[in-house]
């Protein structure tokens, strides 16, 4: 009766918020399903794709074409130095692009094609006639290639996920779902292509590529539309919001994200965990040798990943990030344990491997619940949005992940894995291969989960930093004069959520505890309990409302007075004195007492102060030679609201965007400090008047929401009307 009940609630949830989420939701079902499809789309995509990757595990470029496994890892060497320059330019496209889809839906739309067609081209190339130095060419120039412009396809993808509802919880639900959708795509590429490879010579021939893998990649193109055409991009900002943050001073800005720090140093020094990742494909294709077989089983591992995917949300939200992914951590480390001893048997191989990919894949979910709050993080420490540039902080770790990806190839060729990859054929070789694989595989884990035990970032951290992005939005709402029914809302609703959770009293949840062992079995328990875990959750919640409340009267403190003063005194010069400022201020602000934590602050922010008014002097005397010019900021407005409706006028008019932006941008970037100091001002002097203002705006923006909603929903009962009379 209860699943009969559970299956009845989930029908009449999808049913009622199929095209309108539920209250205090953003996403419906319907976007969420568009979002899966277009996962599906990308994953067929990058099937043939994926065989491109310069690893030594890859069975197209090492078993079947030939390549050495450290003649990989010298070009996989050299694609990531070059992805330092990559990273720089789709840093720069992405984090500065802004159309009327957004930033990352157009090239989900489109970067797939140019992928889809050069894999579908190299695999049709010659290599059974060329020489092995030939091979080295084609490989490296096609994989670097490729490698240019993936992640504007893949990257885009997973970026628009973080971004699709500001809620953590309702991500999890909505990464959640959208997973088990798009992991139909690799459930059925699982299946099929093992079993029709056995037509074409299996994965060491090159016809499985052509014939097999090449289709289904072409196929998966037009299902990225779904995602790119049917789905929204939800940041928490103003309405104004322009991105004026360079790349290079936007990754000195994550630098100073410490859970971004976490998740790095796990990644760098966690590098063996995936040792054991080739023994599932290689077993069956080296070992049984029956790709029927492998086909089918590669099916039911499928299922792990959804099953995972399906419970992940409820463990989120049972045990919270850090928890579960301790959990996670120390199951892997148990399976791997117990696969260093199962692996010569297949079929107990199979079901430990499948229990560890069960656990495994509940990473799939909270990783991307990880990423997106660290995310929000630094738009809340810094005050800029950035996506994209988290790849390109990424690459400050590149020597040392360039060092320790030569350690697995290394081994391949110890054991005699060069160009002739049939000697895995013989169990001896692999079977001792496979063993020193597990142990550094164990190592790898154990080494991954240390980091984490310095992860702070919990849910209802995370729920407060939203809080404080929203109620920022509403200063620059207010200052630029613009009104945002959604921004008004949310913004006086994180407020008011805020004063409530902090003027309310502390639960006491030690004597609902001992309430709830005391209560007898029946209603009166599942009273006892319902009472006992929502102060559980209340305390919580109260216990992290500080951020919120620091945030709104962090002008109370000596540390925001000091900088209030600061940038009124910088404000009563002309901006262009700024250039006769000498370096010895920084001097001086150095030399500033630090014997207590409030001087040391004082301290620190003067100095950055310093250097940054010194900096702006340089670049007044450098960009403005004849003297500071302000434009004209209605020439930005001007550009945006120019003709769209060919193509000479989208060209016409993404050249004045660029040309009014670039303009607002360098004088902007020129009075950097001024600037700030100017938007400081003005939020203290206005800090009541903004919540006073979004208060009495309130009411009227509720009406807007729902006015649209009900418009919203009447368009779509036509649509859906006028369809059904043209199928009659």
């Amino acid at each position: 009766m209860n699943v009969v009940k559970l299956v009845k609630g989930v029908f009449q949830d999808v049913t009622s918020h199929w095209k309108r989420p539920a209250e205090g939701n953003f996403v419906s079902y319907k976007e969420i399903v568009n979002l899966g499809l277009g996962g599906m789309g990308n994953n067929f995509t990058m099937l043939l794709v994926g065989y491109m990757g310069l690893n030594a595990g890859n069975t197209l470029l090492g078993s079947t074409i030939g390549i050495r496994p450290l003649h990989l890892q010298y070009m996989l060497t050299v694609q990531t130095v070059l992805n330092v320059l990559f990273f720089f330019v789709r840093a720069h496209i992405v984090d500065n692009t802004r159309t009327k889809w957004g930033r990352f839906r157009p090239y989900i739309a489109f970067m797939g094609i140019p992928l889809a067609i050069m894999s579908v081209i190299f695999v049709f190339l010659p290599f059974n006639t060329m020489s092995y130095n030939d091979k080295l060419i084609c490989v490296f120039v096609f994989s670097i290639t490729i490698s240019m412009i993936q992640p504007l396809f893949t990257d885009t993808y997973s970026e628009i996920q973080t971004v699709i509802t500001p809620n953590s919880e309702e991500r999890a639900k909505v990464i959640s779902i959208n997973s088990i959708i798009f992991s139909a795509a690799p459930t059925i590429t699982g299946l099929f292509v093992p079993i029709l490879s056995n037509m074409t010579g299996g994965y060491t021939n090159i016809n499985t590529y052509r014939y097999v893998l090449a289709p289904v990649t072409l196929l998966g193109l037009g299902l990225n539309f779904f995602t790119a055409f049917g789905c929204k991009e939800r940041v928490v900002t103003s309405s104004s919001y322009v991105q004026k943050v360079g790349i290079i001073e936007g990754t000195f800005m994550i630098l100073k994200n410490k859970h971004w720090w976490i998740r790095q140093i796990a990644g760098l020094i966690g590098f063996l965990e995936g040792a054991t990742g080739v023994f599932f494909g290689w077993i069956y294709i080296y070992g049984v040798q029956d790709m029927t077989s492998y086909g089918l089983l590669n099916t039911v591992m499928g299922t792990a990943s959804g099953i995972a995917m399906a419970i992940t949300p409820f463990l989120l939200k049972k045990l919270g990030n850090k928890k579960l992914l301790v959990y996670h951590n120390l199951l892997n480390i148990v399976f791997l344990i117990i696969l260093m001893f199962t692996f010569k048997v297949p079929m107990l191989m199979f079901i430990i491997m499948y229990m560890n990919s069960l656990v495994n894949a509940l990473s799939l979910v909270y990783n991307q619940v990880m990423h997106s709050e660290v995310k929000d993080y630094q738009q809340y420490i810094c005050g800029y949005r950035m996506d994209f540039v988290f790849g390109l902080a990424g690459m400050v770790t590149m020597p040392i992940s360039l060092l320790t990806g030569y350690v697995i190839p290394y081994v391949y060729e110890c054991f005699g894995l060069t160009t002739n990859y049939d000697i895995l054929f013989d169990p001896n070789v692999r079977n001792s291969l496979f063993s020193v694989l597990c142990v550094l595989a164990i190592i790898g884990a154990v080494l991954n989960l240390i980091p984490f035990c310095f992860y702070s970032m919990s849910k209802e951290k995370h729920q407060n930093i939203i809080r404080v992005l929203r109620y920022r939005a509403l200063f620059d709402d207010f200052e630029t004069g613009d009104f945002n029914a959604d921004i008004i809302k949310d913004g006086v609703e994180a407020i008011r959520t805020g004063l409530e959770l902090n003027e309310s009293p502390m639960p006491d949840v030690m004597a609902l505890k001992a309430e709830l062992k005391a209560a007898p079995k029946g209603e009166a328990k599942d009273e006892a309990r319902k009472k006992y875990q929502a102060a559980k959750n209340f305390a919580a919640d109260k216990a992290e409302v500080g951020i919120f409340m620091e945030e709104l009267n962090k002008f109370d403190t000596p540390l925001w007075q000091h900088k209030v003063e600061n940038a009124r005194a910088l404000l009563a010069q002309d901006v262009n004195a700024l250039v006769s400022v000498r370096d010895s201020i920084i001097a001086d602000a150095k030399n500033l007492p630090k014997s207590s934590k409030e001087q040391r602050e004082i301290r620190k922010y003067d100095i950055q102060q310093a250097k940054a008014i010194v900096k702006s002097g340089k670049l007044i005397k450098k960009n403005y030679p004849g003297g500071l010019i302000q434009p004209d900021e209605n020439k930005v407005k001007a550009a945006y609201a120019m003709p769209d409706n060919s193509r000479a006028e989208n060209k016409l008019r993404n050249q004045a965007i660029k040309e009014a932006e670039k303009e607002l941008d360098l004088y902007y970037k020129t009075i950097a400090p001024y600037a700030a100091a100017q938007k400081l001002v003005h939020s203290f002097e206005n800090r009541d008047e903004v919540v006073r203002w979004a208060e009495s705006n309130y009411d009227k923006a509720c009406e807007i929401i729902k006015a649209r909603e009900e418009e919203e929903s009447k368009k779509a009962k036509e649509k859906k009307h006028l369809t059904g009379r043209r199928s009659k």
